[in-house]
């Protein structure tokens, strides 16, 4: 009885014929990219006032886990707490809106 041994050497078509395209990389959407922007700004504020998600949190009325999903952008920031935000943080309301895309 003979046992098949698996050759870790196997032939790609695609590459061997110079076909092999590698999948596009899917831009994600506006949107997204600049809630993505907005929590990395907040973030940054919130670090160079040495104040904690918890405090922050407090400060603008909801939990740090519900922080935590602004800074990250996983949770798209109401347009309504802007202003929340911006008193918190000690910052202009357009200071939200430099850096963003149009």
């Amino acid at each position: 009885m003979r046992k098949h041994v698996p050759t870790s050497a196997q032939i790609d078509l695609e590459q061997l014929l110079g076909t092999y395209a590698p999948p596009p990389q899917v831009e994600a959407p506006k949107r997204i990219r600049n809630d993505k922007r907005l929590g990395f700004r907040i973030r940054q504020c919130r670090h160079e006032l040495r104040m904690s998600l918890e405090q922050l949190g407090h400060a603008i009325g909801c939990t740090y886990q519900q922080m935590q999903k602004y800074e990250t952008g996983k949770n798209a920031i109401k347009a309504t707490l802007l202003p929340t935000f911006a008193t918190a943080l000690d910052v202009p309301l357009t200071w939200f809106f430099e850096g963003l895309e149009a």
